[in-house]
């Protein structure tokens, strides 16, 4: 396994930047074997021989040792013409002869030298900055494929992230935590990990994982378990957690958060840190939002969401349970008690429907209705066969937890292709391991009943006719396919909305058209002034990672308006020391490996009532956790490393 370097010739500037910036020296430049130009009778000589006779002139990029799909060089390369594609597994790359070393030539009496000099630079025997002690150099992204090579970086310029870095929301270097995690510096990890996400217990075991449909190990063989790695430090590391601010650090303002969701908690977490006065509202008697009345327990356990929890609240934030807006109390009561911000982060609760005849039938359930019973305690008894439709992570839990309800069986209708359903794999994975079916290309057209109750599903079956520009599949029924499905509970997980009746009477925030909070695009800022909205009431649903950004983007809008900062563009700010985490030296494992899979409980028929609150995904022990981290491939530190050390060690 490997990488292949690519680049076209048409294109190419012969200017040897590729090979100067690769940090394991995988590139050389091939010499002309013809005169160069300036080959002549005053061409530049030295120990007595004629320029003409030595082929020493760059020509084209050659590689010359392994490629570790870093990136670094397409994204320096000034007329972007290079291309890094990853070997087949059966495929051995031929490596070219490496082209040096060549001497530069004598300085001249006159002090001008041909710009050959510069031009004849040979495979570094190590790699250091390409303008030496003149420039600090560090590689950065460019913008626009017009831009040019941009090494003279400004300073505070962003850096060149790593994929798994630019897919997350928040902007978790998945990168530093993961080596950590091999170091064995589990605390370290977590603090990287903790950074700008409260969460990082529960997002290791719930997160929709962008990171790792990005990570470039996946290309090789599979992604790095970047969420699973997370959740391991979480679990090993707990002093890496932040501490509170000191009280030279605490501010006047205070700022109220309704809604103690992700999004709302997140804020909470770094307004807190920031030093601000913080009070957080809730309707429901737990805080959490569809983390604790969303997620079952046997996948988010209780004890590690009230942990996550109390954390924030150490910070110095206050939170008020029981306690709704517009029946407890209004802008104007937050107001008056002194709040110099308020953010509205109260999510989207408000369940989708299916719009087809039958559907206010006894038995038929909105999932989120269902998973908010089942979490809170309440008694749900289910009997016969239970159906859910969707292909969600809302759908994936409520298939689950009807089984532990008492459902004989459980089996999930989804409109698309198994591949287009928006649950990870994990979690189709851990439903099927309990018995559940997926029904793909199925959609129901009818809810049948008696007496009031619901008896059977009517469905039709769908045939993939395209993609859509998303990706996803085009889908036709198929005609004369209807048949039904008897079934005495069905659970409806197509989708949630919010809830715009929260809003007192005459509150001027504005609505849109879908229910949620018009806001600005880059402050969040309603249109009443100092009300902010953040989260699934602004955007529509999301995932928790996603909510978590959105709470980070509104604490950073908050910070700016109460300091009385003008407008801008968001920017995360990088509160990390870097020396801290300093890496030194970088060693990357080519060679075919399996991904580290996390064990699952078994879950038998007779302690139904014990699964509803035991957890299934046992998460890493600590030899696969290092081991699964060393797998990385580090894009996040190959830019800036001294020394990097790539092996193809026989596959195991």
């Amino acid at each position: 396994m490997g990488y292949r370097f690519q680049f076209d010739r048409t294109n190419c500037l012969n200017c040897g930047v590729c090979m100067d910036v690769c940090p394991v020296q995988a590139l050389d430049m091939s010499r002309t074997s013809t005169a160069p130009i300036e080959a002549g009778p005053e061409a530049l000589t030295w120990s007595g021989r004629p320029a003409s006779g030595k082929p020493w002139m760059m020509e084209f990029p050659v590689q010359v040792g392994e490629c570790i799909g870093c990136q670094i060089c397409a994204a320096e390369c000034p007329t972007n013409v290079i291309a890094i594609e990853a070997l087949p597994a059966t495929e051995v790359l031929a490596l070219a002869s490496a082209q040096g070393p060549i001497i530069h030539a004598p300085a001249t009496e006159t002090g001008w030298v041909a710009l050959s000099a510069y031009t004849r630079e040979s495979l570094k025997a190590e790699h250091t900055d390409p303008w030496g002690s003149l420039l600090r150099w560090r590689s950065t992204r460019r913008t626009e494929p017009w831009q040019s090579w941009r090494s003279w970086m400004a300073p505070g310029e962003a850096r060149l992230t790593a994929p798994c870095q630019e897919a997350c929301p928040v902007g978790t270097d998945a990168g530093l935590y993961v080596a950590l995690v091999a170091e064995g510096r589990y605390a370290d990890a977590l603090a990287v990990a903790a950074e700008y996400n409260p969460f990082p217990s529960i997002c290791g075991r719930v997160c929709t994982a962008p990171c790792e449909a990005a990570c470039r190990r996946g290309v090789l063989d599979e992604p790095i378990a970047i969420r699973e790695l997370k959740r391991f430090a979480a679990d090993h590391g707990m002093e890496g957690y932040p501490r509170p601010p000191r009280p030279s650090q605490r501010r006047p303002e205070r700022v109220a958060i309704v809604g103690a969701g992700p999004t709302g908690l997140s804020a909470a977490y770094q307004l807190a840190r920031s030093g601000y006065g913080v009070t957080v509202f809730e309707a429901l008697p737990v805080a959490g939002g569809m983390m604790a009345v969303g997620i079952p327990e046997y996948r988010l356990p209780k004890r590690v969401l009230q942990a996550e929890i109390e954390r924030i609240l150490a910070l110095g934030v206050e939170l008020r349970l029981n306690t709704a807006m517009g029946r407890d109390f209004t802008f104007d009561d937050l107001e008056r008690d002194g709040f110099d911000a308020v953010l509205l982060a109260t999510g989207a609760t408000k369940a989708q429907r299916l719009g087809i005849p039958g559907e206010a039938l006894e038995g038929v359930w909105p999932a989120t209705v269902f998973l908010k019973k089942v979490n809170l305690g309440e008694p749900v008894a289910l009997s016969g066969d239970a159906l859910v439709v969707g292909g969600g992570s809302t759908a994936m839990d409520a298939a689950r937890s009807a089984w532990r309800a008492g459902a004989r069986s459980v089996r999930v209708l989804y409109r698309r292709t198994r591949e287009d359903m928006p649950a990870q794999p994990e979690e189709v994975r851990a439903a099927e391991h309990e018995g559940v079916v997926i029904e793909p290309l199925v959609a129901p057209i009818e809810v049948l009943g008696s007496k009031g109750w619901m008896t059977a599903v009517r469905c039709v079956r769908l045939a993939v006719t395209g993609r859509g520009a998303d990706g996803r599949a085009v889908v036709a029924p198929i005609p004369d396919s209807a048949f039904a499905i008897e079934a005495s509970a069905l659970m409806v997980a197509v989708g949630e909305a919010p809830d715009p009746s929260i809003l007192p009477q005459g509150s001027s925030v504005q609505v849109a058209e879908w229910g949620g909070f018009v806001v600005d695009a880059e402050t969040l800022v309603t249109s009443r002034a100092g009300v902010f909205a953040a989260g699934d009431v602004a955007t529509g649903p999301r995932s928790v990672i996603e909510g978590v950004a959105q709470g980070q983007r509104a604490a950073w809008a908050i910070d700016r308006y109460l300091r009385k900062l003008p407008a801008a563009r968001y920017l995360a700010p990088w509160r990390l020391e870097p020396s801290r985490f300093a890496t030194q030296a970088v060693r990357i494992d080519l060679a075919n490996r399996r991904r580290a899979e996390t064990p699952l409980a078994s879950v038998g028929e007779d302690d139904r009532a014990e699964a509803r609150m035991r957890e299934v995904a046992l998460g890493l022990d600590e030899a696969s956790a290092v081991a699964e981290a060393a797998r990385c491939l580090r894009c996040d530190a190959t830019a800036a490393c001294p020394v990097v050390e790539v092996q193809r060690r026989v596959s195991a």
